[in-house]
């Protein structure tokens, strides 16, 4: 899914901005695509990844912590690779 790229390659907060209108976009014009999140998943997702967050970065959330935690809710079995 392109938005979730797009979110998994933001580094600035425009490019996460973006990517979240992006998403938004994609959930309305593709309801199928969204039918399946778990916003259980997505939760799960997130503090899964916010755990592995090493200490000295603990008071950010990257926009790659987000877009795995996004796209686990789509999918448990996926993960996108940092580049």
């Amino acid at each position: 899914m392109i938005a979730l790229q797009r979110l998994h390659a933001a580094r600035t907060k425009d490019q996460l901005v973006d990517a979240l209108w992006d998403l938004r976009d994609s959930a309305y014009d593709s309801p199928e695509v969204w039918s399946q999140f778990n916003a259980e998943a997505f939760f799960q997702g997130l503090a899964s990844e916010m755990d592995q967050v090493p200490a000295d970065d603990s008071d950010r959330i990257s926009a790659l912590a987000i877009a795995q935690a996004l796209w686990k809710a789509l999918d448990p079995g996926r993960t996108l690779r940092r580049p």
